[in-house]
């Protein structure tokens, strides 16, 4: 860029010093300076980073642009009536002062959101600046910038230049210094404080055509200078700023492809064609086919490749998902241990309740051994009075016969009422019913009616089965009948043969009448009393 600035400060003095006296290519040096100005603005508006600095760069590109058009207005459109010229040429100390004090404003910005300077300091500054602008503005009252002789005559060629010219020349060169100090001590950056010496080329050049210029003795070329004031003091100040963008002490947004390959993102940028443009050290190399892949792909087993459409083009980057992969793993590996100790855990809870149920069945058995162990140890008796006696054989069976069916009936409705809480009247109606049938094997006369479709709590199903069986049993020796009748809410019994009484524990009613007894058991129905 600072090449390029120098050729093209070298054409246009050319141009200006052999140019013919033809009206388009006389104005040659404005079009071209023109032109270059309205760039510069566009590079500065489109290349600075901070917007504070971007905004004081793009005003001293604007200034330049002023600058040139007030040079064309003077060489161009009143070159003829001098009081106009002169004061265009006046003029051109607003661009020469301000652009050093937007010079240090912006240095002042680098790095900073805001300006660090003190507002007296840059108040001081601004009005200091303002006033030098006023004094050559009114330079024809007082003369203190320029001296001209009587009636301005030859004011263009033939003036002496006064002091409060050179205080000017000093603060454009102390606001250029204190700048670039600014700069270089807010600079971190080892490479651009070894570069310190490339702006120092466009001051040293500005200072050297300054001097010689006061002096009458910058090199002329047919009789004209080799370079124009403006456009020499544009340049050197172009040149100033673009050689700190250069060096890095103005930060921008160039240089990205460099950037983009040093980075330790794995990415990509193609164009429209799948054409790439930018690559990252660390990218992979991608096929058309992979390019052209409008989803996320797998590039390996780690390596994930994603892409998205921006302006111009795509951009792909790449994920490393070995960490998830890992961690997917263990993830795994961890839910089959999971698993495993939840079947595990399942099949101790299916233990357990198989062993509750089992101690349950245990303890259900044990209470029905226990309720009919007298039953029990008859049957033993008999059995073994039936030994000893053969002729007893045939009536002892016919009571184990009774005893054994009220054991098996009775554990039959135990099990029942282990898990049920109510049960129909017909399971009571068939164990009474089975009973019965055993008697008339001992010649007992039988009468029931055993009817009826309701419900009664298993409990007392159970305790009224016992009853019955322990009232039989105790009129054995004498029994000669039984009636049996089920009525909606008793048990009625009718025993011939013995006086009974009833068990302890029986919630019954018993009458008895020449050897007859006569009772009644209450029945509690499912969701009733007694």
């Amino acid at each position: 860029m600072l090449c390029q600035l120098a050729v093209l400060y070298i054409i246009a003095a050319c141009i200006s010093v052999f140019e013919p006296n033809v009206f388009m290519i006389r104005n040659a040096p404005t079009i071209v300076l023109m032109i270059f100005s309205l760039a510069l603005t566009r590079f500065f508006s489109d290349s600075i980073i901070e917007k504070h600095t971007r905004r004081y760069l793009v005003a001293i590109a604007r200034l330049i642009t002023l600058w040139i058009v007030l040079r064309g207005a003077k060489y161009i459109a009143f070159a003829e009536t001098d009081i106009i010229a002169r004061h265009l040429w006046y003029l051109y100390y607003i661009p020469m002062l301000f652009i050093p004090l937007l010079a240090l404003f912006a240095s002042q910005s680098v790095g900073l959101k805001d300006t660090v300077m003190p507002r007296y300091k840059r108040a001081i500054t601004v009005g200091v600046t303002i006033i030098l602008v006023i004094l050559v503005l009114t330079n024809d009252l007082h003369q203190l910038v320029f001296r001209f002789h009587p009636g301005f005559a030859d004011w263009d060629s033939d003036y002496t230049r006064a002091p409060v010219l050179y205080i000017v020349y000093g603060w454009i060169v102390l606001l250029f210094i204190d700048a670039i100090r600014i700069l270089f001590s807010r600079c971190r950056v080892s490479t651009s404080r070894k570069l310190i010496w490339v702006p120092l080329l466009p001051i040293f050049f500005g200072l050297c055509y300054t001097v010689l210029y006061a002096a009458n003795a910058w090199p002329r070329v047919n009789g004209a200078l080799f370079g124009e004031f403006p456009e020499a003091v544009c340049f050197t100040m172009a040149g100033i700023c673009l050689s700190l963008i250069y060096i890095g002490l103005i930060p921008s947004n160039g240089g990205y492809g460099r950037l983009f390959e040093q980075s330790e993102l794995a990415a990509q940028i193609a164009d429209q064609n799948l054409r790439v443009i930018y690559k990252s050290a660390n990218a992979a190399p991608l096929t058309q086919e992979q390019l052209a892949s409008p989803a996320s792909l797998l590039l390996d087993r780690d390596t994930r490749l994603h892409r998205k459409a921006v302006t111009g083009g795509f951009v792909y980057w790449q994920d490393d998902i070995a960490a998830l992969n890992r961690i997917n793993e263990e993830l795994q590996e961890n839910g089959e241990l999971l698993a495993e100790e939840a079947e595990l855990l399942r099949l101790q809870n299916e233990l357990k309740e198989e062993r509750a149920r089992i101690d349950a069945k245990v303890k259900v058995y044990d209470e029905i051994a226990a309720k009919v162990l007298t039953q029990s140890q008859k049957i033993i008796i008999l059995c073994a009075d039936a030994e000893k006696n053969p002729n007893q054989y045939i009536s002892n069976m016919k009571t184990v016969c009774l005893l054994a069916v009220y054991i098996k009936r009775y554990a039959n409705l135990a099990l029942l009422t282990a898990d049920l809480t109510t049960m129909n009247i017909q399971e009571l109606a068939l164990a009474i019913r089975e009973s019965l049938h055993s008697l008339r094997d001992l010649d007992v006369q039988i009468d029931e009616s055993l009817g009826g479709d309701f419900l009664i709590t298993a409990s007392n199903a159970l305790s009224t089965y016992a009853c019955f069986e322990q009232l039989l049993e105790a009129a054995l020796p004498s029994l000669r009948g039984v009636q049996v009748s089920l009525a909606d809410d008793e048990l009625k019994l009718t025993i011939e043969g013995a006086e009974l009484q009833l068990p302890d524990d029986a919630n019954a009613t018993i009458t008895t009448e020449d050897d007859v007894s006569y009772i009644k058991i209450p029945l509690i129905k499912a969701g009733g009393c007694v």
